[in-house]
Order: C-alpha cells, then sequence, then structure tokens
C-alpha cells in the first residue's frame, strides 16, 4: 500500500481556437495524485476529462504547485484537430489577488504550435478547498472516479 495526496478540482470557463474565432465553453475535472506529500512542488500526474462546448474527452496532464501560482498542462484529442495540448499558470497576485488565486489563463496548442487560447477559474468555495479537495488516498485508488465528498460540478 502506497499512500499519497490525491487533489481533485473542477476549472471551468472558456476555449477560443483562432481558426474558429468564437469562445466555446470549456472546462476540465482532474485527478491529480503524488506520493510525495511534504514536497508541494513535486509535480503532480493527472487524468481527468475535459468538456469542451458540451462533449466530453478523457484527458492526462500534469500540475506543478509553484509558490506564484500553480502551472498545469494537459492532452487529449479533439475531433477535428487531433491532439490538443492546453497550458497555462495561475499568476498570484497579478489582476487582483481574489481573480489570480482562482483564474488561470492558458494556452492551446497542436503540434507545438500555439493555435488558440482558454482561461478556466476554480468556480466553488476557496474556504472549502482543503477540505473537498484534497485527501490521502492509497495509489491504487487515486484515478478511481467518485461521486462523493469532493466531486464538484460547476
Amino acid at each position: 500500500m502506497t499512500l499519497g495526496l490525491l487533489l481533485k478540482e473542477r476549472m471551468s470557463g472558456w476555449l477560443q481556437l483562432d481558426r474558429q474565432g468564437r469562445q466555446q465553453p470549456f472546462a476540465f475535472q482532474i485527478r491529480a495524485f503524488t506520493t510525495r506529500i511534504f514536497s508541494i512542488s513535486a509535480p503532480r500526474y493527472f487524468r481527468g476529462t475535459v468538456n469542451l462546448d458540451g462533449q466530453d474527452f478523457p484527458c492526462e496532464g500534469e500540475l506543478t504547485i509553484h509558490l506564484n501560482g500553480p502551472h498545469y498542462w494537459l492532452t487529449f484529442s479533439h475531433p477535428e484537430l487531433g491532439q490538443l495540448r492546453v497550458e497555462g499558470k495561475k499568476q498570484y497576485g497579478r489582476n487582483g489577488l481574489l481573480a489570480s488565486l482562482v483564474t488561470c489563463p492558458m494556452t492551446v496548442y497542436r503540434t507545438r504550435q500555439a493555435i488558440g487560447q482558454a482561461e478556466v477559474a476554480y468556480r466553488e468555495s476557496m474556504l472549502a478547498f482543503p477540505f473537498t479537495a484534497l485527501r490521502l488516498v492509497d495509489e491504487q485508488q487515486a484515478y478511481q472516479q467518485d461521486h462523493g465528498v469532493g466531486s464538484s460540478r460547476g
């Protein structure tokens, strides 16, 4: 049994591809896990789901927490464009403290070329975050979906 820290998070907002020119509803729900519980800046691999304009796609990526804001990257297969990578970083203190704590600007890449942008935000209670999003779990259970405490909608 290998114990680690699981972070469950849902962020939502919009994504705009340069060729389309319109913002589409965009969200991702992730389950990020690490056995390095006391290493805050350790990269946390995650699996989850991207929702783009009402359609769900499996995704995977990495979350790395830095002192000035967490960095996310994720990949998923778009039905028309193939493999896309969405990457961004929260910048604490930029554009107001509260907004910077929850908002993450992102860039959309296809074969390492920027083809769009996105912006997502954490829309649940920041005060409840440590109680609803963080869990100590066995590594074998880290990526199993559940519908109990910590699952978010929004």
